[in-house]
């Protein structure tokens, strides 16, 4: 029941960190940067992949529910779980394997670039169908906003959380009551 009860609250979390959301300098204005995966890939680390992609689910839940006029609207909502949950899921899904600091930063690094392509491939195919955009033009966007775009918003969060983590996995670790998570 703790376990779920985590899982709310970095999902409430998560939400939270929505609204501290920011454009980066070079991109599109609709390209905007939130800390919202930080709660997710402490979930990840501290409670396994499953938590993770549920924190991801629950913030998204909370987007839908609670926040109107979110930039793309469901679309919008959608790509931003996908993004979410490819990379808490591969970085999670590699921390398993390797459960070390060097582990930590692999897995990481790997979730980045899962992210990456799964995003670029989903705003290829998805993109034209939900704001009629041709997909050429789409296509054009990759190289000089998507793919650097991805790289730098994982890369962030993951930094984040890397310098976090360690400091935040004690109150977790307590609160769960279960020594063998250690």
């Amino acid at each position: 029941m703790r376990r779920f009860a985590q899982i709310g609250m970095l999902g409430a979390v998560a939400f939270g960190f929505m609204y501290f959301d920011f454009p980066l300098p070079f991109f599109p204005t609709f390209l905007k940067y939130d800390p919202s995966e930080v709660p997710a890939l402490i979930a990840t680390f501290a409670l396994g992949p499953g938590a993770g992609i549920a924190v991801e689910t629950v913030k998204a839940l909370l987007i839908q529910l609670l926040r109107s006029g979110t930039t793309g609207g469901p679309f919008g909502i959608f790509m931003n779980w996908l993004a979410g949950v490819t990379l808490v899921a591969v970085a999670g899904g590699y921390y398993l394997v390797e459960h070390t600091k060097r582990g930590a930063i692999r897995s990481l690094m790997f979730g980045i670039l899962a992210m990456t392509g799964v995003m670029i491939v989903a705003n290829i195919w998805l993109t034209p169908i939900f704001f009629g955009i041709p997909r050429v033009q789409v296509i054009a966007l990759v190289l000089p906003a998507l793919l650097p775009f991805n790289l730098l918003k994982g890369a962030m969060s993951s930094l984040v959380t890397y310098y976090v983590y360690k400091r935040v996995r004690v109150y977790l670790y307590e609160w769960i009551g279960d020594r063998t998570a250690w």
